[in-house]
């Protein structure tokens, strides 16, 4: 039986990882997760994805594979693919199309996850609450308008966000604004990052944050959630990457306490809603009257040994090993309808 697993990422040194490349694994902890793969007999096949042309030509030289063990984001050498929304469904895309079976979510529901305008679409359409927001277009014709639209139809504060991408790219301490100076300098911020992106204005939420992770498809594994402190603030890149020294100040909310089963319940709700699988990782935020409310859906959580997915697994018992092979083991009972291997041990 072929064994093969293809094995794609985005990794760069570690004080490269910095700007568009931010969202990038590092070189130690690809070899690490490539070790674990092979663990229980599979032949990994490491692909550092630079571009289209490089990934078609390495399926074409390198045999048929069992499966795609995808976590690249986007193409290295066209950076606006890791932060523009455009990368992780154009790499599902084109594994789609020469019909190699892939971990994680297919391109259109990537097309939802990392578009966060088509995440608050798709889940308002099923009830599920997200914030009330507006798109800045940039290449509609009057910035001037939109502002003014803004400001008639929303209330500050207001949080600027990309529209596209993740890990807080484009977030930084003045991302939440209170007038219209703010505003318009947040954006000339956001558009000096990351080019000419789409941005979303949305309602600030003052409530605590909370992030949940879940694996599965039919029968899904919600962790223990992730509550971060309430007073930790705006969650930058530089916050979320202090995050694994700071453990002993984030709540972990297991099954034993009520708040857990409403986040159970929305997490479900909103991988269903965007036709998630695998596994997902949801960030959520309090309204002002404590409401949970949905303000990311990730389908590429971070599976690097100091992730917060990680850690989650790690307070149900499940080892960083163990996660990754429950991880591979989803999609292949997913896509073959059995386990194809003995890979949880």
């Amino acid at each position: 039986m072929n064994n093969k697993i293809l094995f794609i990422y985005n990794a760069v040194p570690e004080e490269e990882r910095i700007g568009y490349y931010g969202e990038c694994m590092t070189i130690d902890n690809v070899a690490q997760m490539g070790r674990i793969l092979s663990g229980k007999g599979h032949e990994i096949a490491h692909l550092n994805l630079r571009s289209p042309a490089q990934l078609q030509e390495f399926i074409y030289t390198k045999g048929t594979f069992l499966i795609a063990f995808c976590l690249a984001e986007g193409f290295l050498a066209l950076p606006s693919t890791l932060y523009d929304g455009s990368g992780t469904p154009w790499v599902k895309y084109l594994l789609e199309k020469m019909s190699i079976p892939a971990t994680h979510s297919s391109a259109n529901a990537m097309q939802v996850c990392r578009n966060k305008d088509e995440t608050y679409r798709r889940l308002a359409a099923k009830g599920i609450r997200v914030p009330a927001y507006s798109l800045i277009k940039p290449n509609m014709p009057s910035l001037d308008q939109q502002l003014k639209d803004i400001e008639e139809m929303m209330t500050y504060p207001l949080f600027v966000k990309p529209s596209g991408g993740g890990n807080s790219i484009g977030i930084n301490a003045s991302s939440i604004v209170n007038d219209g100076r703010e505003l318009r300098a947040q954006l000339d911020y956001v558009h000096y990052q990351l080019d000419d992106s789409s941005i979303l204005v949305e309602d600030y939420l003052p409530g605590r944050e909370y992030t949940i992770g879940i694996i599965g498809n039919k029968e899904k594994l919600v962790l223990p959630i992730l509550g971060f402190p309430p007073n930790e603030g705006i969650r930058t890149t530089q916050v979320k990457r202090l995050s694994p020294t700071k453990r002993q100040e984030q709540e972990i909310i297991t099954s034993k306490d009520s708040r857990y089963w409403r986040l159970y319940k929305l997490a479900v709700d909103t991988f269903n809603a965007v036709g998630a699988q695998d596994i997902l990782r949801i960030d959520v935020r309090e309204d002002k009257k404590g409401n949970p409310t949905v303000i990311d859906v990730n389908g590429t959580p971070s599976l690097s040994p100091g992730g917060s997915l990680p850690f989650m697994a790690a307070q149900s018992g499940i080892s960083y090993d163990d996660l990754l092979l429950y991880v591979l083991n989803t999609a292949l009972k997913r896509i073959y309808s059995k386990e194809v291997a003995d890979i949880t041990g």
